[in-house]
């Protein structure tokens, strides 16, 4: 009897270390507010699904057997349908991939579950179960709701009279079901790795390099489907030398080996054995190192991370203080800005994902598909664009000002933001210094794209247009996107229901398309007539003076001010502080 009690007993512990694994996938600060993890599950949910559900709608019109407006439809063109099938797998690898990179610091525990769960009696055995058993439901969630649409209704719309509708459901399941599992075993599989061989400095380090770069191509990937769906077939029959390094290829070759397993493309023989060779080996890869990663997790985590530091930046740090940052004040919220970044992997999160799309974006506007002089007509390799060159420095410094300005809208420590109003009786001066550290920032991505550039073998030149319009575009998104902000980062709370949905829409459906266009077509121009350059820089200066005296008024209350910016009382001095 006894027994069956701690059977009955280990049983319940289990389903509740599951469940709260399970609810820590969302309920954290990135994701969701307190007591927002139910809405937060359902609208992920929902916005993974839509897409192919839409897509699949918007095909119906396109395929044959089917009288539209008493016309009756003549065949879709093979190619064609091969794109069609490729979009959903591109999309279920995508999706999966994005999932897993951007809860990365959430696949394997931390170092409070081993602090805090261990010590209440629970079996290492028992979190690790847990824990798995809640990674591979939340895996297994997002890979039914991002192809639950599309594997009902797209071989329904595919599917010709007459022909077996089971064969197109199964081509469809099997390919980006592996899609999927592709991508999410293979992110574990790389995190787990750098656990086992990398000191916890050095991983802390190379996750958020990674994180960015993986976001980079999965949404450059989904980026370029209408020009590897444009080129589908020299793709698929092996024309193309990059072929074999794009996971989704691999897929689709798949769905099309299924479908025509008499005749499939020429390549597709040898990209399905890539495919299904790499997801073996992401699914070992992950299913080792896993428990591994595990072990050194919780021995890492019971002895404890060093405490040494090494100061470093001091001559960089003096001349700051001598030339931009006097104030001591303004120095203290420097450094609070560099070190909170650098020692939390929230911040690093949302810096992974604004950088990882603003290469993404740049990446997709330069690179394009080119037939080579002297070859044939089925031959495409990849090119440059001249125009998406100029387009990589407004692209990166937007989403980069944009990601900084999101990452220092969340909080650090509600409880110990008490000490800034306190000794900073006068933040709308002091603040500034966060605009210092971002113009500093773009300071650095700018000098990286002109070396770029330059090992193009730009003209000076040109490279002297690029470098004063990339100077000119941090200081207006500086100016811009603080504007009346007189609170220092990470101090103020998150406020539900604050998001202002017009604003977004306005952000980064107008402005940002705009303000990339005539970026470019300004330096276009100014490198035909290179008198241009001296109205961009008064126009410049004339912007910077407005924002500034726009600023200065709402600092002052005279014009609207911002919902984020609304004051609370403070804290209780005893008026102890004058």
């Amino acid at each position: 009897m006894p027994e069956n009690q701690s059977t009955i007993a280990g049983k319940v512990r289990g389903r509740t270390l599951y469940s709260h694994f399970f609810r820590r996938f969302f309920d954290n600060d990135t994701l969701s507010l307190e007591a927002e993890t139910q809405t937060t599950v359902i609208r992920a949910l929902c916005a993974f699904a839509v897409p192919t559900l839409m897509v699949a709608f918007w095909l119906l019109p396109s395929y044959p057997g089917r009288a539209i407006g008493g016309v009756y439809q003549a065949g879709r063109d093979p190619w064609l349908i091969a794109s069609d099938r490729y979009f959903f797998v591109l999309y279920s690898f995508v999706a999966m991939g994005t999932v897993t990179t951007f809860e990365w610091q959430m696949l394997f525990p931390d170092r409070s579950d081993f602090l805090i769960l261990l010590p209440l009696g629970i079996k290492t055995r028992e979190l690790f179960f847990a824990k798995g058993k809640a990674l591979l439901a939340f895996l297994a969630m997002f890979l039914v709701a991002a192809n639950i649409f599309s594997l009902i209704l797209y071989p329904a719309v595919s599917t010709r009279a007459g022909d077996n509708f089971w064969l197109s459901l199964y081509a469809h399941f099997v390919s980006v079901a592996l899609a999927g599992i592709f991508a999410a075993f293979a992110m574990l599989g790389i995190q787990g790795t750098m656990i086992c061989l990398l000191p916890s400095a050095w991983f802390r380090a190379m996750s958020t390099i990674l994180q960015s770069l993986s976001i980079t191509a999965l949404l450059l990937l989904l980026l370029l489907f209408p020009l590897c769906g444009n080129h589908m077939q020299s793709l698929l029959q092996g024309r193309t030398t990059f072929a074999q390094f794009v996971p989704p290829l691999w897929f689709v070759s798949l769905y099309e080996y299924l479908m025509h397993p008499a005749a499939p493309p020429s390549a597709a023989r040898g990209l399905v054995n890539t495919g299904l060779v790499a997801t073996g080996v992401a699914v070992c890869v992950a299913l080792i190192t896993y428990p591994l990663a595990w072990s050194r997790q919780q021995k890492r985590a019971l002895e404890g991370a060093s405490s040494a530091r090494r100061e470093s930046g001091a001559l960089f740090a003096g001349l700051l203080h001598r030339t931009l940052i006097k104030r001591p004040q303004q120095r203290a919220i420097f450094h609070f800005i560099s070190q909170t970044i650098s020692r939390s992997t929230r911040y690093q999160v949302y810096l992974a994902i604004y950088s990882g799309i603003g290469l993404a974006l740049a990446l997709c506007s330069i690179v394009t598909l080119r037939i080579p002089p002297g070859t044939s007509n089925q031959t495409i390799a990849l090119a440059l664009s001249n125009t998406g060159l100029h387009a990589i420095l407004p692209l990166l410094l937007f989403w980069m000002v944009t990601g900084l300005r999101a990452a220092f809208a969340f909080p650090v420590d509600m409880l110990a933001r008490w000490v800034f109003p306190i000794n900073l009786p006068n933040p709308a001066n002091d603040a500034k210094a966060a605009k210092i550290w971002i113009m500093l920032c773009c300071g650095a991505l700018t000098a990286v794209v002109f070396c770029i550039l330059l090992s193009l073998k730009w003209s000076w030149l040109d490279l002297a247009i690029q470098a004063i319009c990339g100077i000119s575009l941090a200081l207006i998104l500086a100016d811009l996107f603080f504007v009346g902000r007189t609170q220092i980062p990470f101090t103020r709370p998150r406020m539900p229901g604050r998001a202002n949905l017009p604003i977004v829409f306005t952000l980064y459906g107008a402005l940002f398309p705009l303000l990339v266009y005539l970026t470019v077509q300004l330096e276009l121009a100014t490198e035909a007539h290179f008198a241009i350059l001296v109205w961009i820089v008064l126009g410049t200066l004339g912007i910077h003076v407005v924002l500034r005296v726009a600023d200065y008024l709402a600092q002052k209350g005279i014009i609207g001010g911002f919902p984020e910016d609304e004051g609370d009382e403070g804290p209780l001095t005893l008026n102890l502080f004058q």
